[in-house]
């Protein structure tokens, strides 16, 4: 599960950047995505980004909490 938490956590920080830095002269009247012009709402995209922001975040964590995890076993060690 390590491993499907950090590949999940890197994609989709890897799509917030890519929503980011393709969208930085952008006006609010559209929305650019791997070079595709999308027809949005200014409040839709935002709260698409915070929504992939959210998931990013759960995955960051849930990768965390399993790295630093214990298990009984080292626990009657100390």
């Amino acid at each position: 599960m390590k491993a499907f938490y950090l590949t999940a956590s890197i994609i989709c920080t890897v799509v917030i950047l890519i929503l980011a830095f393709e969208n930085i002269n952008a006006n609010c009247s559209g929305l650019k995505f791997l070079f595709y012009d999308v027809r949005v709402s200014p409040t839709v995209t935002t709260l698409g980004i915070a929504v992939v922001g959210i998931l990013t975040g759960a995955f960051y964590h849930a990768f965390l909490a399993k790295v630093f995890e214990t298990t009984d076993e080292e626990e009657d060690f100390e």
